[in-house]
């Protein structure tokens, strides 16, 4: 009688030992999810806060003549070998980096209106893009060429 119940006490453990293996453990997905989401926390303000914010400028119908912009806008236009700010030929970012401080240190409006050659590499686009912004500018405009 006892080699009975001992027969059923090993056959229940089998069992048991067959139905504990065929569940999923979930959690170490749930750990690993977790890890995921706080590193997606740690890292968005710093992506956030390495992007240069750029807005589209808008066309504004002018309601009559006597109603003028009252600075005239800053047009920055980049090219293959130099820059030019309001017409003005700049060779190099030294230069640029002083007329943009001028340039903004008096205006109430500090947007600028950036247009680039299609030749310039990115890169100097870029490079670019952060001289204006670290010299004051609020708001960039990206102007499109018109095609000749």
């Amino acid at each position: 009688m006892r080699l009975g119940v001992s027969f059923l006490a090993e056959h229940d453990s089998a069992t048991d030992l067959k139905e504990a293996s065929a569940e999923v453990n979930v959690i170490p997905l749930a750990d690993l999810s977790l890890v995921l989401l706080i590193i997606l926390m740690v890292m968005s303000p710093m992506i956030m806060q390495s992007m240069i914010k750029v807005q589209n400028s808008k066309a504004s119908a002018v309601k009559s003549l006597q109603e003028q912009p009252k600075e005239p806008p800053l047009i920055l236009a980049l090219h293959a070998n130099s820059v030019s700010l309001n017409s003005v030929k700049i060779t190099d970012f030294v230069d640029l980096a002083t007329r943009l401080s001028a340039a903004f240190g008096n205006r109430e409006d500090k947007t600028i209106l950036f247009t680039a050659d299609a030749d310039v590499p990115h890169g100097r686009f870029v490079q670019v893009l952060d001289l204006v912004k670290q010299h004051g500018a609020d708001k960039i405009a990206l102007l499109k060429k018109a095609k000749s």
